[in-house]
């Protein structure tokens, strides 16, 4: 029996690979949009001169005439922890709008299946995206001055932009989901696509960026003139008591407040949730479109 291999010593057959192996998506160095405009409004540009200094965060007493606001919404790869892969925002005031942000975000991060088949993004689509520090940079200073809107009670978005630069953008937050549970007594959490249809606004392709923070602008223009007329919301501290989600806590936040409970300061933080299950849900409530 010379020159077989012992017992125990046989190597396995090799398993076939089917398809063949992908290198890291290369980046680019301006935004690529995914959607585009709806009409002629200007859009922002990754290279746009720094005009953020002129534009201060408003105190709870400013008119909402007065405001400067921005919708936004993300697209992720849809599983822990969450990596932005698509962002888009407009920022409007209460009688036009002023400019749109729209671009792809590099990621080499695997995209979740389910995540691909609703946002319709894959690895193949982020080729040439910028990386999200340059997107997150230039976003801090389209946001400068502004009222950050978004559907989402628990702040996802802006908690995504938050862990991933590391600090919090310097901006209120309102939440159309509180502000619609407030105008119509809802317990339950409303989607995006059932506010648009309940509010009669045109939702020009859903989970895209930039068409759900089209369509979070204009739901939230909608519940501002009926809650003006039931509510007397007419100051920022007004919408900020009736709208502001839970405030952000960072990574390294949660594990000092964990640590000092007497819990593991290692513990994932809820960013770590996937985005269908991304908070634990109060009695009645349900996230449904």
């Amino acid at each position: 029996m010379a020159g077989l291999p012992l017992s125990g010593s046989i190597t396995p057959p090799q398993e076939r690979r089917y398809g063949r192996r992908r290198g890291p998506v290369p980046t680019g160095n301006q935004f690529i949009s995914r959607l585009g405009p709806a009409g002629s409004e200007p859009f922002a540009s990754l290279h746009d001169p720094d005009d953020s200094s002129i534009a201060t965060r408003p105190s709870p007493d400013t008119p909402v005439e007065q405001l400067r606001f921005v919708a936004l919404d993300c697209e992720t790869t849809g599983q822990s922890p969450h990596h932005l892969v698509e962002l888009g925002a407009v920022a409007f005031t209460l009688d036009r709008h002023l400019l749109s942000f729209e671009t792809l975000v590099h990621s080499n991060d695997r995209i979740n299946p389910y995540a691909r088949r609703i946002h319709g993004i894959s690895r193949e689509t982020l080729h040439g995206a910028p990386p999200a520090g340059r997107v997150l940079e230039r976003f801090r200073r389209f946001v400068q001055g502004s009222v950050l809107v978004e559907h989402s009670a628990d702040a996802f978005d802006t908690r995504l932009i938050a862990s991933t630069v590391g600090a919090s953008l310097d901006a209120d937050n309102i939440d159309t989901t509180r502000l619609a549970a407030k105008v119509w007594g809802l317990r339950d959490t409303i989607g995006l696509e059932r506010l648009c249809e309940r509010l009669g606004v045109t939702h020009r392709r859903p989970h895209h960026a930039l068409a759900d923070a089209e369509a979070t602008a204009a739901c939230f223009l909608g519940l501002l003139r009926v809650g003006r007329e039931e509510f007397g919301w007419k100051t920022l501290g007004d919408l900020l008591a009736d709208g502001q989600p839970p405030p952000l806590r960072l990574p390294a936040q949660v594990g000092v407040r964990q640590q000092r409970n007497g819990q593991s300061g290692g513990a994932r933080p809820r960013e770590g949730q996937s985005r269908t299950a991304r908070r634990t849900p109060r009695a009645g409530d349900s996230d449904t479109n």
